[in-house]
């Protein structure tokens, strides 16, 4: 008697039959498991449109730059005296750890490490198709977070080396670079390696900040243009907006014509937002 009274408070199926209390709590998982991954998947499309804001940007803003090409390039004549005396510039030797890499993909420009995270990843830069390793693996087959790539307006040479990588939300790779907003993080971690294929290198964090990729029209400092860093208006402008935008003080100070590592991820503090680790080479 009494199961059968317990038994009219239980919701019915179309057929009439009771249904349990596990079932009710297997639908609730369901639904909620639903929502969660819809979300992940709105995140992670956010992620994807916003990078591709940025490599758009940068693309324009190289093309805007870069002088008007003629018809027929000009020949330059090299003086007999300035050829005579001119020694070949002899090519550098790749590192024994990034031959094997190298011959499997040519693309590689050198290798991210930055301690404390889990950004421990190959660069890759393809100035030709500029968005090639935004969803590419390094053998260069799909894969949605892609790999950390150099700004193709600039290169492994330029003073300022701009690498872009995704926010996931796995904590894969630039995910971890927003542990530089808390500056005890920094000051546990305030060195981040990029060897190039030549050479091993070590960086001093500047600044890190949080800024947004502006519109064309905008003349205030935007730090996915500074490119040079041996142009001394240009640096010193660069300068005073880290100071501006830091979230902390680092006390690192940097001269003209230092070598600079910038990198940057997405962020959602504000529309096109960004998340910028700022370093120069020790």
């Amino acid at each position: 008697m009494t199961n059968q009274s317990n038994g009219k408070f239980l919701p019915q199926d179309r057929k009439g039959r009771r249904k349990s209390p596990i079932s009710r709590i297997l639908l609730v998982i369901a639904l909620v498991s639903a929502l969660i991954f819809a979300g992940t998947v709105f995140i992670t499309l956010r992620n994807r449109v916003a990078l591709n804001r940025m490599a758009e940007t940068a693309r324009e803003t190289t093309q805007a730059s870069a002088p008007a090409e003629t018809a027929i390039p000009t020949r330059v004549t090299v003086p007999p005296t300035t050829a005579a005396t001119t020694a070949p510039t002899e090519p550098r030797e790749i590192l024994p750890r990034f031959q094997e890499l190298y011959e499997k993909n040519p693309d590689l420009a050198g290798w991210l490490t930055v301690p404390g995270t889990k950004i421990d990843y190959p660069v890759m830069y393809s100035p030709d198709e500029p968005e090639r390793y935004l969803h590419a693996n390094f053998e260069v087959g799909y894969s949605f977070a892609g790999l950390p790539f150099i700004d193709a307006a600039c290169n492994v040479e330029s003073g300022n080396r701009i690498i872009y990588a995704h926010n996931m939300l796995d904590g894969s790779m630039f995910r971890t670079l927003l542990k530089y907003q808390q500056k005890d993080f920094w000051q546990r971690n305030p060195v981040i390696s990029f060897s190039t294929l030549y050479e091993e290198q070590e960086y001093e964090v500047v600044a890190a900040f949080y800024d947004k990729v502006y519109k064309k029209t905008d003349t205030n400092f935007k730090f996915y243009q500074f490119y040079d860093t041996s142009d001394q208006k240009h640096f010193d402008e660069a300068m005073a907006y880290y100071k501006k935008k830091a979230l902390y003080d680092t006390g690192i100070t940097a001269q003209c014509g230092d070598l600079f590592l910038t990198l940057v991820t997405c962020a959602y503090q504000t529309e096109n937002g960004r998340f910028v680790v700022v370093a120069r080479q020790k």
